[in-house]
C-alpha cells in the first residue's frame, strides 16, 4: 500500500506556537526577500533575458546543491522520489513564471498577481477534499477568502478581450491549481529527504525545463561578463530563496505555507508605495489590511479540535 500522506500536527498548537522558532522566522524572511526582489531588479537589472537567465540560475543552484550533498555524504535516495521532487519543484518554481511569460500582453500583470493570490484557497480546498480529517481545515477558508478579497481590491482584474486572451487567462488559472496541488505533493515527497538532495533535483529539473523552453524561443550567446553578473545575482537572491523555500515546504504544513502567495505581493506593493512616496487611499488600506490579516491568520489561526495528523483518503 502507498504510504499515507501526513501533515504535521501544527493545528493543536495555540497562536504563534503553531510555527515555532526558525520556521516562523523562515516564512517571514522568505516573504520579505521574495517581495523585495523588484528592488534588486531596479538597482541591478539583469542583462540576460527570460528564460535564459532562469535556466542558468537553476543549473547553478543544482550544482551547488550537489556539491553540498556529496560533501555531507548524503544517503542515496530512490530515483523515483528525486524525480518527483524535481517535477513538483518545477511546478512550483518554473511553471508560474513560464505561464505568465506566455500570457504577457493578454493577461495583465495585476490580474496575474491576483490570480496567484487564490492559491491559498485552492490549497485549503485540495487538502480538505483529500485528507480524512480535512473537514476541520475548512475553518481556514475564511482567512483565505478574506486575503483573496483584499488582493482583488489591490490588484484589480482585467478580463481579456479576445478568445486567445481567455485561453491564456484560463491557463494562468489552471497553473494556480497545479501550484496548489504540487505544494501538497512536494510536502509529502520531502519527508525525510535531505534539503541539498531536494534542491539539486529542483535545480536541474528547472534548468532542463527552461532550457527546452529557450530552444523554442531561440538561444542567445551571452558574454563572460554577463555570465559572471548572473552568477552573482543567483548567489545573493535566487539560491537563498530556492533553498529556504524547499526547506519550508518540508518543515511547514503546506496549507499554512500557502500564505506566502498573499504576503509576498503585499510586501512588494507596500515597498512600492513607500519608494514612490504615494499616498494610500481608504480602498488601498482596506485591501492591504485584508491581505495582511488573512495571511497572518493562515499562519497562526488555532483549530483546537484538530487531530494530530491528516491522512489522504
Amino acid at each position: 500500500m502507498a504510504r499515507p500522506f501526513r501533515l504535521p500536527p501544527i493545528f493543536r498548537c495555540q497562536g504563534a506556537r503553531i510555527m515555532k522558532g526558525s520556521r516562523l522566522w523562515g516564512v517571514a524572511a522568505l516573504c520579505l526577500l521574495s517581495g523585495s526582489g523588484w528592488l534588486l531588479g531596479q538597482a541591478w537589472p539583469s542583462e540576460m533575458e527570460y528564460p535564459f537567465a532562469g535556466c542558468f540560475h537553476f543549473a547553478l543552484i543544482g550544482c551547488v546543491a550537489v556539491l553540498i550533498a556529496l560533501r555531507r555524504d548524503a544517503a542515496r535516495l530512490p530515483m523515483r522520489r528525486l524525480t518527483g521532487a524535481g517535477i513538483a519543484g518545477s511546478a512550483l518554481f518554473v511553471l508560474p513564471a513560464m505561464v505568465l511569460h506566455l500570457a504577457a500582453g493578454a493577461v495583465s500583470e495585476s490580474s496575474g498577481v491576483a490570480l496567484f493570490c487564490a492559491v491559498p484557497v485552492m490549497t485549503i480546498v485540495g487538502a480538505s477534499l483529500f485528507a480524512e480529517e480535512g473537514s476541520r481545515l475548512r475553518g481556514l477558508l475564511l482567512p483565505g477568502v478574506g486575503a483573496l478579497g483584499g488582493a482583488l481590491l489591490l490588484f484589480p482584474m482585467q478580463t481579456p478581450g479576445s478568445p486567445r486572451g481567455w485561453l491564456l487567462f484560463s491557463s494562468v488559472m489552471a497553473s494556480c491549481a497545479v501550484v496548489a496541488a504540487a505544494s501538497l505533493w512536494m510536502h509529502r515527497l520531502l519527508e525525510g529527504m535531505a534539503i541539498a538532495a531536494a534542491v539539486a533535483a529542483v535545480g536541474f529539473t528547472g534548468a532542463v525545463v527552461l532550457g527546452l523552453y529557450g530552444l523554442e524561443l531561440g538561444w542567445t550567446t551571452p558574454t563572460a561578463r554577463i555570465l559572471i553578473g548572473e552568477l552573482l545575482r543567483c548567489a545573493v537572491f535566487d539560491l537563498p530563496i530556492v533553498w529556504l523555500t524547499v526547506w519550508l515546504i518540508r518543515e511547514v504544513n503546506p496549507v499554512r505555507l500557502s500564505a506566502r502567495f498573499v504576503l509576498v505581493p503585499l510586501v512588494t506593493a507596500t515597498e512600492g508605495y513607500l519608494a514612490l512616496h504615494e499616498a494610500m487611499d481608504g480602498k488601498t488600506l482596506l485591501a492591504m489590511a485584508g491581505m495582511l490579516v488573512g495571511g497572518v491568520m493562515l499562519l497562526i489561526k488555532d483549530e483546537p479540535d484538530e487531530v494530530p495528523g491528516l491522512r489522504l483518503r
